[in-house]
This record gives structure tokens, sequence and C-alpha cells, in this order.
């Protein structure tokens, strides 16, 4: 490789797609999330799991993670906010009498009449003199209680009868950054991440093994995942892959193509920005590596309302081959 192609390999890698603020952060949660419910040893999980619409191709159900232990499926929605959280007031006029002898009247006066549960407002700011700024977003908590409905009815029709008869529970964990004081109810599901693994056992059932028979790990796997990419600086993105095969130059010049049927995950390593090419290891879904020299390629990802992002593979840390695409 000549010094000039070495030049224009350095300038590329500092180009490099960007997520918005609210995206990047999800992920972020996710990825903490990822590292308190993954022991190894006790259970099993799939990140991210997508159910296809019955009606509408392209359209996808999600949550962020399906989690077994010990008889239970545990249906759980990550949530990465800052400032304060609660439910919304609702708010009715009532009359009530004031003055005295001839001179009472009835005025009008608005009161607090319960919580709308099916809101909650996000509350940020305020300190330091700053302005409080106020965001309202669907409850979480009831969006996750409908995709464990569409969840049931796939896994009878389409995965395995046996998982849909186990109970599911909805789960939803805030990072500790936000004060969820006024919402927070362990038993029913809404905690900080951090007791995620403590629900999980107290709400298992105690007398079946902790490791899940081998035919529930096979059908969980079986359910459809975003395909995921993270960046070489550590940003993450999630959609559909477009192409059927990898597609890269090797150091000795020649072009290659991989399905990504055959792939579960690629991860590049690289020594330096100037190096002449960066090592991949690809991880087949029969457990094998290979270790490829890769100079040049694309990964074209679907995302969503039509948008497509091209990432160079020397942009990329790591690429999840999910099964978005073959549901």
């Amino acid at each position: 490789m000549s010094m000039l192609d070495r030049l224009f390999r350095t300038i590329d890698t500092f180009s490099n797609e960007e997520q918005d603020g609210v995206e990047r952060g999800g992920m972020l949660g996710e990825e903490y999330a990822e590292s308190l419910i993954d022991d190894g040893q006790n259970g099993c999980y799939l990140r991210n799991p997508i159910i296809p619409h019955p009606k509408k191709p392209g359209i996808f159900f999600e949550t962020d993670f399906l989690v077994y232990m010990r008889g239970i499926l545990f249906c759980v929605e990550i949530k990465n906010f800052r400032g304060k959280v609660y439910y919304p007031a609702r708010y009715r006029t009532v009359f009530v009498e004031k003055g005295w002898f001839i001179f009472k009247r009835r005025v009008p006066q608005v009161v607090i009449d319960g919580y709308d549960y099916s809101k909650m407002i996000q509350e940020k700011g305020g300190q330091g003199g700053g302005s409080i700024t106020r965001r309202e977003l669907p409850n979480p908590y009831l969006k996750t209680q409908k995709y464990i409905q569409d969840l049931r009815r796939y896994l009878c029709s389409r995965i395995d009868p046996r998982l849909g008869t186990l109970p599911i529970y909805p789960v939803v964990g805030f990072l500790e950054k936000a004060d969820i004081s006024s919402i927070y109810n362990f038993d029913a599901g809404i905690m900080y991440t951090s007791q995620l693994r403590h629900f999980f056992e107290k709400y298992s059932h105690p007398t079946i093994a902790r490791s899940p028979d081998p035919w529930i790990q096979q059908c969980l796997h079986r359910l459809p995942t975003w395909d995921r990419i993270l960046t070489s600086q550590n940003k993450g993105t999630y959609g559909v892959i477009a192409d059927s095969n990898l597609n890269f130059q090797a150091y000795d010049g020649h072009w290659y193509s991989l399905p990504y049927a055959h792939l579960s995950c690629i991860e590049v390593r690289r020594s330096a920005r100037s190096s002449a090419y960066d090592e991949a290891i690809v991880t087949y879904v029969n457990g094998a590596t290979e270790s490829l020299q890769i100079v040049d390629g694309t990964i074209r990802m679907n995302r969503f309302k039509g948008e497509q992002h091209v990432h160079a593979l020397r942009n990329i840390h790591k690429v999840v081959v999910g099964i978005a695409n073959k549901s």
C-alpha cells in the first residue's frame, strides 16, 4: 500500500457517523444494563428482540431485553433519563362557596384529581438559576405491557408454544442519575437499573434450575433482533443491514464476500490510524472464528423512515449481526 493510500485511510477514520443525543444516550444505557444482566451462568437473555407487525411489512414492535430466569421471562425496557420523572396530574374544576350570608357565591376552583398514568414527565434544569424544561413522554411501562401481549402471540405462533405459556413480567429500569422517587415501585417492576438482578432473583421460580434448558435458549435466539454497529468512537446504532453479504478488500488487493447469514459478529482491531490494514476477527454462527486483514469496505444500514447510513469498515469497532431481515 502506498503512503498516499495510507494517508487517505487516516483521514477517513476521522469521519464518522453521528447519532443524536437521545439515541446515543439510550444505547449507553443499554450497554450498562447488559453488563448487569449478563453474568454468563444464570439464565439467558436476548438484546433488542423485535416482532414484525402482522399487517405492515417493515414495521416492528421492540423492547430492550428479554431475560429468562428460572421459569420466568422478564421483558425489560431501559431508560437513560436525567432529572426528575413523575406522572402528570389530572385536574378537574369544582365549585366552592365563598363569602358570607347574602354575599355567598359559588367560585370555580381547579383541584388535582389523581394522575395520568399513560404518560410520564421528565423535568430537567432549575439548578443554579437555570431554566426548567419539561418533556412529556408515553409511559414506557404501558408500552412494555403492550409488547408482552404481541410477544406472547408471536412466541406461540412462530417460535414455540411452550414459551408462550411462561409468565412474562414487564420491567422498566432507570439509570441512577434520574430521580424516580415519585414513580418508584420495585415490586411492580419500576426501579433503578442496578436493581435488575435483585428483581429477577426475587420473582423467578426458586424450584427451577438456574441453568436454562437448551431448548429455551435455542427458541429465544430464534426471535428477530436488530443488526447493531459500534463505531470506532464507541457510538452505537442499530437497524437492518441492507446487503446480504459483507464485501471487503483484503490486504492482498482482492475483494471477498461473506454472507451475513453465516456471521455472528465482526470485531475490528487497529494498531494505529496510519496502519496499512485493520485486523477483523469474524465470529461465525457455528462458533468458529477467523482473522482477516481488511483494507477497504463499507456496511449499509437501513434505519427508520427510509433513512440509510453508510459505515466504512475502518470506522467500525464491532458489528453484531441480528436476524431482523430473516424473519
